[in-house]
């Protein structure tokens, strides 16, 4: 049994921007269009990179062409080469989910390794909250996305200690 999660868009602690890097609500053609517009070398490099057609990838990336129409292998296509899983956030947050990027199981099924990665992932989740909210100002784009990061990252831990807790149950049949 496994879980599969993943981050917000690009995690850059450095970016201090007021922006955020998807707007709430973005529709999957907004996403991917966003993509074009953010990889360096534009819909040229990208359709390089995707082994398509530049001119084609530029059709079905215009909002206002209604003849060309980006498949979903070619969204996901666009995803992996950029690096940037707008996509699949817009689609997700349409049907209101939320993704999370995977990561390995350090405890690797062992439950009590598991609960105490748990712990840490809280402890480490609860300074970058507390830093972020300390002075009740303004929170900057790098506390939020610190908050984000620990928050993804104890949700791993607590997913790996459920997985890691159901394998321990028995099976019919068993004991």
């Amino acid at each position: 049994m496994g879980a599969t999660v993943s981050v917000a868009a690009p995690f850059a602690y450095g970016d201090m921007s007021p922006e955020a890097d998807m707007a709430r609500g973005m529709d999957v053609l907004d996403a991917a269009l966003l993509i074009a517009q953010e990889v360096p070398g534009g819909v040229p490099a990208l359709a390089q990179r995707m082994g398509v057609s530049a001119n084609t990838l530029q059709h079905k990336l215009n909002p206002n062409n209604t003849t060309h129409h980006l498949t979903l292998k070619e969204a996901m296509a666009l995803q992996v080469v950029s690096g940037r899983p707008y996509v699949l956030h817009a689609m997700a947050a349409g049907l209101d989910y939320i993704c999370h990027r995977s990561r390995p199981d350090d405890a690797q099924g062992d439950a009590l390794e598991a609960f105490m990665r748990v712990q840490q992932a809280m402890g480490e989740l609860t300074a970058a909250a507390a830093d972020a909210l300390r002075g009740g100002g303004d929170v900057s784009q790098n506390a939020k996305r610190r908050v984000e990061h620990f928050a993804n990252e104890a949700m791993a831990s607590m997913a790996h200690l459920v997985s890691t807790v159901a394998a321990r149950v028995p099976q019919r049949g068993e004991g």
